[in-house]
Protein backbone atom coordinates (compact mmCIF):
# COMPACT_ATOMS: atom_id res chain seq x y z
CA UNK A 1 0.00 0.00 0.00
CA UNK A 2 2.81 2.26 0.48
CA UNK A 3 4.37 1.76 -2.41
CA UNK A 4 1.66 3.02 -4.37
CA UNK A 5 1.29 6.69 -2.31
CA UNK A 6 3.11 9.22 -4.51
CA UNK A 7 6.11 10.98 -2.62
CA UNK A 8 7.07 14.58 -2.23
CA UNK A 9 8.75 14.86 -5.08
CA UNK A 10 6.06 13.73 -7.23
CA UNK A 11 3.79 16.10 -5.48
CA UNK A 12 6.69 19.26 -5.67
CA UNK A 13 6.77 18.60 -9.31
CA UNK A 14 3.09 18.61 -10.07
CA UNK A 15 2.29 21.56 -7.80
CA UNK A 16 5.10 23.45 -9.94
CA UNK A 17 3.11 22.84 -13.08
CA UNK A 18 1.78 26.64 -14.14
CA UNK A 19 -1.76 25.34 -15.37
CA UNK A 20 -2.89 23.52 -12.57
CA UNK A 21 -2.40 26.46 -10.43
CA UNK A 22 -5.19 27.85 -12.05
CA UNK A 23 -7.83 25.77 -10.38
CA UNK A 24 -7.34 27.98 -7.44
CA UNK A 25 -8.40 31.21 -10.21
CA UNK A 26 -11.70 28.97 -10.50
CA UNK A 27 -12.24 28.00 -6.93
CA UNK A 28 -12.31 32.03 -5.93
CA UNK A 29 -14.06 33.11 -8.96
CA UNK A 30 -16.78 30.88 -9.27
CA UNK A 31 -18.94 31.72 -6.65
CA UNK A 32 -18.57 35.43 -7.67
CA UNK A 33 -19.67 34.71 -10.81
CA UNK A 34 -22.31 32.64 -9.64
CA UNK A 35 -23.84 35.38 -7.40
CA UNK A 36 -23.57 37.75 -9.88
CA UNK A 37 -25.51 35.92 -12.44
CA UNK A 38 -28.28 34.12 -10.34
CA UNK A 39 -30.78 36.53 -10.98
CA UNK A 40 -30.20 35.87 -15.16
CA UNK A 41 -32.95 33.94 -16.82
CA UNK A 42 -31.96 30.65 -18.37
CA UNK A 43 -32.44 32.11 -21.94
CA UNK A 44 -32.58 35.84 -23.42
CA UNK A 45 -34.76 36.52 -26.50
CA UNK A 46 -32.59 39.28 -28.78
CA UNK A 47 -35.37 40.95 -31.26
CA UNK A 48 -33.26 41.70 -34.07
CA UNK A 49 -36.07 42.86 -36.60
CA UNK A 50 -39.94 42.77 -36.36
CA UNK A 51 -39.90 39.07 -37.79
CA UNK A 52 -36.97 38.00 -36.87
CA UNK A 53 -35.42 37.19 -33.04
CA UNK A 54 -32.30 35.20 -31.81
CA UNK A 55 -32.37 33.57 -28.43
CA UNK A 56 -29.11 33.10 -26.17
CA UNK A 57 -29.12 30.01 -23.89
CA UNK A 58 -27.45 31.29 -20.81
CA UNK A 59 -26.96 27.17 -19.61
CA UNK A 60 -23.35 26.02 -19.15
CA UNK A 61 -23.33 22.48 -20.43
CA UNK A 62 -22.63 20.96 -16.93
CA UNK A 63 -22.80 21.70 -13.59
CA UNK A 64 -20.56 24.46 -12.67
CA UNK A 65 -20.62 23.59 -8.97
CA UNK A 66 -18.93 20.10 -9.94
CA UNK A 67 -15.94 22.10 -11.46
CA UNK A 68 -16.00 23.94 -8.11
CA UNK A 69 -15.79 20.82 -6.14
CA UNK A 70 -12.53 19.59 -8.30
CA UNK A 71 -11.14 22.87 -7.66
CA UNK A 72 -11.73 23.00 -3.88
CA UNK A 73 -9.93 19.22 -3.57
CA UNK A 74 -7.05 21.03 -5.58
CA UNK A 75 -6.85 24.31 -3.55
CA UNK A 76 -6.93 21.62 -0.15
CA UNK A 77 -4.40 19.09 -1.61
CA UNK A 78 -2.17 22.27 -2.21
CA UNK A 79 -2.60 24.00 1.26
CA UNK A 80 -1.68 20.51 2.62
CA UNK A 81 1.46 20.28 0.49
CA UNK A 82 2.49 23.77 1.52
CA UNK A 83 2.19 23.07 5.11
CA UNK A 84 3.76 20.01 5.61
CA UNK A 85 5.66 19.40 2.55
CA UNK A 86 9.49 18.76 3.80
CA UNK A 87 11.76 21.87 3.16
CA UNK A 88 14.82 20.06 2.15
CA UNK A 89 12.22 18.55 -0.93
CA UNK A 90 11.15 22.06 -1.94
CA UNK A 91 14.20 23.68 -1.51
CA UNK A 92 16.42 21.39 -3.33
CA UNK A 93 14.95 20.53 -6.67
CA UNK A 94 18.48 18.31 -7.24
CA UNK A 95 21.65 17.74 -6.23
CA UNK A 96 22.68 20.89 -8.74
CA UNK A 97 19.99 22.83 -6.99
CA UNK A 98 22.26 21.80 -3.83
CA UNK A 99 25.80 22.30 -5.08
CA UNK A 100 24.26 25.93 -6.16
CA UNK A 101 23.88 27.35 -3.15
CA UNK A 102 27.70 26.79 -2.50
CA UNK A 103 27.57 24.99 0.78
CA UNK A 104 30.14 23.93 2.59
CA UNK A 105 30.69 20.02 3.05
CA UNK A 106 30.20 20.61 6.51
CA UNK A 107 26.64 21.78 5.76
CA UNK A 108 25.18 18.54 5.07
CA UNK A 109 25.89 17.56 8.86
CA UNK A 110 23.18 19.80 9.40
CA UNK A 111 20.68 18.41 7.59
CA UNK A 112 21.00 15.47 8.93
CA UNK A 113 20.58 16.58 12.03
CA UNK A 114 16.90 18.16 10.91
CA UNK A 115 17.03 14.17 10.00
CA UNK A 116 17.35 13.01 13.17
CA UNK A 117 15.48 15.72 14.89
CA UNK A 118 12.38 14.69 12.46
CA UNK A 119 9.48 12.14 13.90
CA UNK A 120 7.89 11.51 10.37
CA UNK A 121 11.40 9.75 8.81
CA UNK A 122 12.48 6.39 8.01
CA UNK A 123 15.21 6.87 10.62
CA UNK A 124 16.03 3.00 10.63
CA UNK A 125 16.71 2.92 7.08
CA UNK A 126 19.08 6.04 6.87
CA UNK A 127 21.08 4.29 9.91
CA UNK A 128 21.20 1.48 8.04
CA UNK A 129 22.32 2.93 4.56
CA UNK A 130 25.14 5.73 5.93
CA UNK A 131 26.78 2.30 8.07
CA UNK A 132 27.20 0.51 5.24
CA UNK A 133 27.96 3.31 2.96
CA UNK A 134 30.65 3.95 6.27
CA UNK A 135 29.67 7.43 6.66
CA UNK A 136 28.45 6.76 9.99
CA UNK A 137 29.91 4.73 12.94
CA UNK A 138 28.70 3.64 16.67
CA UNK A 139 30.42 4.98 19.21
CA UNK A 140 30.72 3.54 23.09
CA UNK A 141 29.25 5.03 25.99
CA UNK A 142 33.15 5.88 27.41
CA UNK A 143 32.77 8.88 25.01
CA UNK A 144 31.66 12.40 25.16
CA UNK A 145 27.88 12.21 23.90
CA UNK A 146 25.23 14.90 23.33
CA UNK A 147 22.33 13.73 21.74
CA UNK A 148 21.29 14.82 18.19
CA UNK A 149 23.90 17.79 18.86
CA UNK A 150 26.02 19.13 16.13
CA UNK A 151 29.68 19.83 17.67
CA UNK A 152 31.86 22.29 15.32
CA UNK A 153 35.88 21.79 15.65
CA UNK A 154 38.44 23.12 13.32
CA UNK A 155 39.22 19.73 11.58
CA UNK A 156 35.60 18.48 11.08
CA UNK A 157 31.81 19.28 11.82
CA UNK A 158 30.51 16.29 13.91
CA UNK A 159 27.02 14.60 14.48
CA UNK A 160 25.86 12.65 17.24
CA UNK A 161 22.68 10.66 17.80
CA UNK A 162 21.14 7.70 19.38
CA UNK A 163 18.94 5.48 17.68
CA UNK A 164 17.49 2.05 19.07
CA UNK A 165 20.44 2.52 22.34
CA UNK A 166 22.92 2.60 19.79
CA UNK A 167 25.17 5.74 19.66
CA UNK A 168 26.00 6.85 16.30
CA UNK A 169 28.43 9.23 15.10
CA UNK A 170 28.54 11.33 11.61
CA UNK A 171 31.46 14.21 10.60
CA UNK A 172 32.43 15.70 7.55
CA UNK A 173 34.76 16.54 5.92
CA UNK A 174 36.38 13.37 5.43
CA UNK A 175 39.58 13.10 6.60
CA UNK A 176 42.91 11.32 5.01
CA UNK A 177 45.69 11.40 7.29
CA UNK A 178 44.60 14.42 9.20
CA UNK A 179 43.57 16.56 5.83
CA UNK A 180 40.50 16.79 4.19
CA UNK A 181 40.01 14.53 1.12
CA UNK A 182 38.12 16.53 -1.65
CA UNK A 183 37.61 13.91 -3.39
CA UNK A 184 36.35 11.54 -0.92
CA UNK A 185 34.08 14.16 0.63
CA UNK A 186 32.88 15.05 -2.76
CA UNK A 187 31.14 11.58 -3.41
CA UNK A 188 30.19 11.21 0.46
CA UNK A 189 28.43 14.97 0.02
CA UNK A 190 26.11 13.41 -3.47
CA UNK A 191 25.48 10.05 -1.36
CA UNK A 192 24.23 11.65 1.96
CA UNK A 193 22.41 14.15 -0.15
CA UNK A 194 20.38 11.64 -2.16
CA UNK A 195 20.13 9.80 1.26
CA UNK A 196 18.37 12.59 3.25
CA UNK A 197 16.57 13.35 0.34
CA UNK A 198 14.83 10.16 0.09
CA UNK A 199 13.97 9.66 3.66
CA UNK A 200 11.82 13.32 3.51
CA UNK A 201 10.96 12.47 0.03
CA UNK A 202 8.46 9.43 1.72
CA UNK A 203 7.72 10.90 5.49
CA UNK A 204 4.77 12.04 6.09
CA UNK A 205 2.85 8.67 5.04
CA UNK A 206 -1.09 10.02 6.02
CA UNK A 207 -1.15 13.39 4.70
CA UNK A 208 0.34 12.13 1.81
CA UNK A 209 -2.43 9.84 1.21
CA UNK A 210 -5.00 12.69 2.03
CA UNK A 211 -3.33 14.66 -1.04
CA UNK A 212 -3.01 12.07 -3.25
CA UNK A 213 -7.13 11.36 -2.37
CA UNK A 214 -7.79 14.38 -2.95
CA UNK A 215 -5.90 15.23 -5.99
CA UNK A 216 -7.61 12.36 -7.45
CA UNK A 217 -11.00 13.53 -6.04
CA UNK A 218 -10.38 16.56 -7.96
CA UNK A 219 -9.41 14.69 -11.00
CA UNK A 220 -12.47 12.96 -11.28
CA UNK A 221 -15.15 15.77 -10.45
CA UNK A 222 -13.09 17.98 -13.59
CA UNK A 223 -13.34 14.69 -15.85
CA UNK A 224 -17.29 15.02 -15.34
CA UNK A 225 -17.68 18.39 -16.93
CA UNK A 226 -14.90 18.08 -19.34
CA UNK A 227 -16.60 14.95 -20.73
CA UNK A 228 -19.82 17.13 -21.17
CA UNK A 229 -17.95 20.02 -22.85
CA UNK A 230 -16.94 17.64 -25.14
CA UNK A 231 -20.07 15.98 -25.40
CA UNK A 232 -22.01 19.04 -26.19
CA UNK A 233 -19.59 20.66 -29.10
CA UNK A 234 -19.92 17.11 -30.94
CA UNK A 235 -23.67 17.67 -30.78
CA UNK A 236 -23.13 21.05 -31.93
CA UNK A 237 -20.72 20.25 -34.92
CA UNK A 238 -23.08 17.06 -36.02
CA UNK A 239 -26.62 18.61 -35.92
Amino acid sequence: MADKILNWQWFRDFFNITIFKYFVTWFALVPIFAKLTEELPEKIKLQLNPEESYTITLLLPFKWEILWVSSLSFVIAYILYIIFSPTFVKRYFSLKDYKGFEHSPRWIVWESQKLTQSKSVDLDKFTKRMVEKNYISKIDNSEDFENKKVLVTKEQTYLMFEYKEENYKFSMPILTDGKEDKNLTEIAVREIFWEIFARFSDSKIVIRFIIQFLLLTSLVTFAIPFCCSIYSGLQYFLK
